[in-house]
């Protein structure tokens, strides 16, 4: 869930940053004016999806944690991934660096978040670095999440019983095949004094400083200006919006000017603006 509303932020985010930043400049809105409306229109979709997830995997798997709890869990992890690809987006010139950028980071938080199922050795020390990765990892609030809302206060049926094929008895799990409870079994994972609403919180905080880094990439990375001095006619032309010149055109050429604007200039992926001013 998290992958699929990532990668919806990243493509979309990145095709309109072009139109964006050409109508941010004309100062019809604010930075943070547009995430709250990216935000308001996406969230509910995102969340939508969640709650369907949810409910087949309830479905299908037996899983013991209430639809809720479920459903709300999925919901802030798709939230984070949206934040995540504003994040990026915000940051990035275009749909494809967005995506280049993007898919590498959510593998290797993917890869840090994860939990060994043979169980956790308390005494390993992790080094700074895979700490904070670790800490940035939405994967991994979602699975220990997850796994204390399952595994708290369950006590696991003998597997001789007979059951329906849907609904096994004491879950095949390795090491964890003769454990009597969900409780040995989150003292395995390191997850015994942890809470599911710390974790929670955890994913919530996350969520927020991924928007906050949104904000800050949209109103902090802005388009260089460099001030020229263009012919009148170049200047008059490119602010009437009928030319189709380019900023290196504009910036060759050094005859005074009484005009003053903006002239929209791209290079490569990366969209600048020119200032057309008055000569000193």
């Amino acid at each position: 869930m998290s992958m699929m509303s990532l990668l919806k932020s990243l493509d979309l985010f990145g095709r309109e940053k072009s139109v964006v930043t050409r109508e941010r400049m004309r100062h019809q809105y604010s930075s943070i004016e547009y995430l709250l409306s990216k935000a308001i229109a996406e969230l509910p979709l995102n969340a939508l999806f969640s709650g369907i997830f949810a409910g087949a995997l309830k479905r299908f798997t037996g899983i013991h944690t209430n639809f809720i709890t479920l459903w709300g869990t999925f919901a802030l992890m798709t939230a984070q991934g949206t934040a995540m690809g504003f994040a990026v987006g915000s940051v990035t010139s275009d749909a494809d660096s967005a995506l280049m950028l993007g898919m590498p980071i959510m593998i290797i938080l993917m890869c840090v978040g994860v939990i060994n199922p043979s169980g956790v050795d308390k005494l390993e020390v992790d080094s700074p670095i895979l700490n904070v990765l670790k800490l940035s990892s939405p994967v991994r609030w979602t699975i220990e999440s997850l796994c204390l809302s399952e595994f708290r206060g369950m006590e696991f049926v003998s597997s001789c019983k007979k059951r329906a094929w849907w609904r096994p008895g004491v879950p095949r799990m390795g090491a964890f095949a003769l454990v009597r409870n969900g409780d040995q079994v989150l003292d395995a994972l390191g997850l015994g004094d942890a809470l599911y609403s710390e974790k929670m919180k955890s994913l919530g905080l996350l969520t927020a400083a991924n928007f906050l880094f949104s904000w800050f990439g949209l109103s902090f990375c802005k388009p260089a200006f460099v001030e020229v001095v263009g012919d009148n006619d170049i200047a008059t032309t490119a602010l009437s919006g009928k030319s189709s010149l380019s900023g290196e055109d504009c910036a060759n050429s050094v005859v005074s000017s009484h005009s003053v604007g903006k002239i929209p200039v791209v290079k490569g992926s990366a969209i600048g603006y020119i200032k057309i001013g008055k000569p000193t």
